[in-house]
This record gives structure tokens, C-alpha cells and sequence, in this order.
């Protein structure tokens, strides 16, 4: 009996051994950390999760991958939730994320890289912020590890000259100058050209800009403008892009006044005013009265520039006016913009826009005879003539930065043959 007792001792002492060791193999510690996502799109109480993902996918050291996007007005702890990660692991992730970079200014878009263990745990969250930085953070088995990738990067100076048949954006874009560079030119540009009288074929652009390079010499992305003109019968208009002696960077004529004033003369690239400011016939409308802005006809699709920095004041639809914008400006101005086909995204009331960012595209919606952009400034609430507008420079360099400018302005010119 004694024997039969030892045996089944054994036996007791080597079940609950071999029970420890399926628990430490199979849940370890750091399993306290993370999370299983819930996977399927619709939950058990049949609500819908509508984050916006990709396929989660299984990379070769075992590892799940799912990329989530943050919608508009979404925090990141908001997306990782409604992903079906556990408040605590997010707030600890956000935390960790949080010691380099601003959570109050992610932006609409951004990617999240999410990696899991194979059984379903949380173990890195990744954001490509820039081109050349990547910010993750790692669970190590006790914390959250921040670490941070950064490109190193050399820029070369790219000269491209094209003659206008249509408008500046495709004589640029046919020299395939990156899109972000072109608009930049053309938001400078207009302030000092009218779209619609200034330009003709056989005008010339020529824009000089940075490429830049990772040290292992691939392209990465376009750098700064450099330098933009604008030729014509009419008139020449260039300016250079300089940094102050007070580390400040803005773009300047030769004689050191500002390219930027207050507003825009023209909010869309390549087009002409079909329909002027004052009383007439309108024909959308059939009858006579003030036309409270001027039509630029123009393609549509083609995309329309806020006129100056300010907040979105409406953002929607108006019977009349169809797709539209509404922006106010300092010093008492407001823009609005209207028969939109689309307004951009990012673009909705409250939000902050800067000079020359796209807020729309060219339609004809609400009551239009077709494509084209109403465009209406108006003073303390009273509608003006926008072809009348005269703003003064933003800024004067002093003699000493008008020096290093035309030092830097001459070696350029030397190098490009400008």
C-alpha cells in the first residue's frame, strides 16, 4: 500500500511539473503586455468597425502585420482601440510614442504599422512620419522602447526651363518637375501674375529645385524651390528662395521686397475670366444683377488655391453656389470659392488652411452654365472687386541680407546660366 501511495505521489509531483512547464512555454511574461486584436471587421454585438485597414499579412519570422490609417479627427489612441487593442497596452504605446512626436498634430492619412506575435500579441507600432524619418516603439518584455530611423540625405540642384502652350502646372509637369515644387511656384508666381491676362503661349517657366538623395544615392523626394521666373512680352517676374541673417527662409525679389502679400491675385493656374466683377446678366440665374466675384473658366478637375492663410468658415453645399468654400482671412477679409466638383480633403469648417494650399477642384455644381470657379473676396462683409486688390510687401530685407542675397543670387546665376 505504501509502495502503491509512493507511486501515486510520482505520478502528482510529475503531472503538475509537466502543467508548469505548457505554462511557462506557452504564456509568457511579456504576453501581459500585449493584446489579440478582434480581427473580424463586425463584432459579436454586431456593431461595424469602419477603421480604415489593409489585409493583415504574416511576414516570414511569423509575425502579423496590419497597416491602419487615421481617419479624419482621429487620435491614434481612438484608431488602436477601435482596432481591438486594450486601453491600457494603447495608452502605454501612446505614451511611449508620445516622447517624440506631437500627438496633437498627426494628420489625416498617416499609416500605422501594427506587428503582433503570431498568437495575437502587440509587440511594435510603427509611423513612416517623413520621407526620411520612421518613428516605432518596441515592447521589450518589461516597457515600451521608443526608437527612431533617420535618413541621412544630400541635395542636388535640378534646372528645368519649359515653354507654356496652356497653363504653368503642365508645362512644368511635362519637364517633369515634382507636383509639390510646381504649386509652389505657382502660388508665388500669383501674386504678382494674373493667370488670365498674363499668360500666353510661348511664355517661358523655369524653376530650379532640390533633389534629394540618401547617402546610398536613391532618390528620395523633392527638396525646397529655389528659384522660380516666370517669362513674357509683358513682363519678366522672378524671386529667390533666402534665409535671413535672423533664420528665417521666405522668398525674395532682387531688390529684397517679399514674393507673399496678402492675398492671391489669382486662386486657379491656367485660366481666363469669363465673367467680371459687377452689375450685368447672369445668365445662371436670367436676370440682371451684381455679380458678386469673378469666373475663372477653366478645365475641370483643375485644383483651386486658398488666396490667403485662414480658417475654413464653410465647407458644403449651397443651391446657388453648389459645392463651395468660405474662408476667412486677417485684416478683415474673407474668400469664397464656388461650383466646386469636389472639395479637397482636410477641408471642412474650422479647419486651419495656409496661402496656396488646395482646398477644391474645378466643377459645376449648384447653378453653372459650366466648368469654371466663382471666386468672391469680400471686405467687412461687403463683396469687392478682386482684380483691384493691391497689398502691400510682407516683409523688406535690410541692406546686410540684400548683400548675402545677391552674393548667393550671382554664384547661382553663374553655375546655371541664369
Amino acid at each position: 500500500m505504501s509502495v502503491l501511495r509512493f507511486t501515486m505521489r510520482n505520478c502528482f509531483l510529475a503531472v503538475t511539473f509537466l502543467v508548469f512547464v505548457f505554462i511557462a512555454v506557452y504564456y509568457p511574461s511579456r504576453a501581459a503586455a500585449g493584446v489579440k486584436a478582434k480581427g473580424a471587421i463586425k463584432s459579436a454585438s454586431g456593431e461595424i468597425d469602419d477603421t480604415e485597414r489593409t489585409l493583415t499579412t504574416q511576414n516570414s519570422d511569423t509575425r502579423n502585420e496590419a497597416v491602419l490609417k487615421l481617419a479624419r479627427n482621429q487620435s491614434l489612441s481612438t484608431l488602436l482601440t477601435s482596432a481591438g487593442y486594450s486601453a491600457g497596452v494603447v495608452f502605454d504605446i501612446v505614451d511611449s510614442l508620445g516622447q517624440v512626436l506631437n500627438m496633437r498634430k498627426m494628420v489625416t492619412g498617416q499609416e500605422v504599422l501594427v506587428k503582433s506575435s503570431e498568437e495575437g500579441w502587440i509587440e511594435e507600432v510603427e509611423l513612416k512620419v517623413s520621407f526620411d524619418r520612421t518613428v516605432r516603439t518596441k515592447f521589450d518584455g518589461d516597457a515600451w522602447r521608443i526608437e527612431e530611423d533617420i535618413t541621412d540625405t544630400y541635395s542636388i540642384p535640378k534646372l528645368s526651363i519649359a515653354t507654356i502652350e496652356s497653363s504653368l502646372f503642365e508645362a512644368a509637369r511635362s519637364n517633369n518637375v515634382p507636383a509639390p515644387v510646381v504649386m509652389k511656384a505657382i502660388k508665388l508666381l500669383s501674386f504678382n501674375v494674373d493667370f488670365q491676362r498674363d499668360i500666353k503661349p510661348g511664355d517661358r517657366l523655369i524653376i530650379l529645385y532640390e533633389k534629394l538623395y540618401s547617402h546610398k544615392d536613391k532618390y528620395m523626394t523633392a527638396g525646397d524651390l529655389i528659384y522660380a521666373r516666370f517669362e513674357s512680352n509683358a513682363k519678366d517676374v522672378d524671386f529667390w528662395q533666402y534665409t535671413r541673417l535672423d533664420g528665417e527662409t521666405d522668398y525674395y525679389e532682387l531688390d529684397g521686397r517679399s514674393v507673399q502679400k496678402t492675398l492671391l491675385k489669382t486662386p486657379v493656374d491656367g485660366a481666363r475670366i469669363s465673367s467680371g466683377f459687377g452689375y450685368r446678366k447672369i445668365p445662371a440665374l436670367n436676370f440682371d444683377g451684381l455679380h458678386r466675384g469673378i469666373d475663372f473658366a477653366v478645365r475641370g478637375g483643375t485644383p483651386v488655391m486658398a488666396a490667403g492663410d485662414g480658417r475654413v468658415l464653410i465647407a458644403g453645399w449651397h443651391n446657388t453656389y453648389g459645392l463651395r468654400v468660405k474662408l476667412s482671412h486677417i485684416n478683415h477679409y474673407d474668400t469664397m470659392y464656388a461650383h466646386f466638383s469636389k472639395i479637397a480633403t482636410g477641408i471642412y469648417a474650422g479647419a486651419r488652411v495656409r496661402q496656396g494650399q488646395v482646398i477644391g477642384y474645378v466643377g459645376s455644381t449648384g447653378l453653372s452654365t459650366g466648368p469654371h470657379c466663382h471666386y468672391e473676396v469680400h471686405y467687412y462683409g461687403t463683396p469687392v472687386d478682386p482684380t483691384k486688390l493691391q497689398f502691400p510687401p510682407e516683409h523688406r530685407l535690410d541692406n546686410e541680407d540684400i548683400v548675402v542675397l545677391n552674393s548667393k543670387v550671382a554664384a547661382l546665376s553663374a553655375q546655371f546660366g541664369l
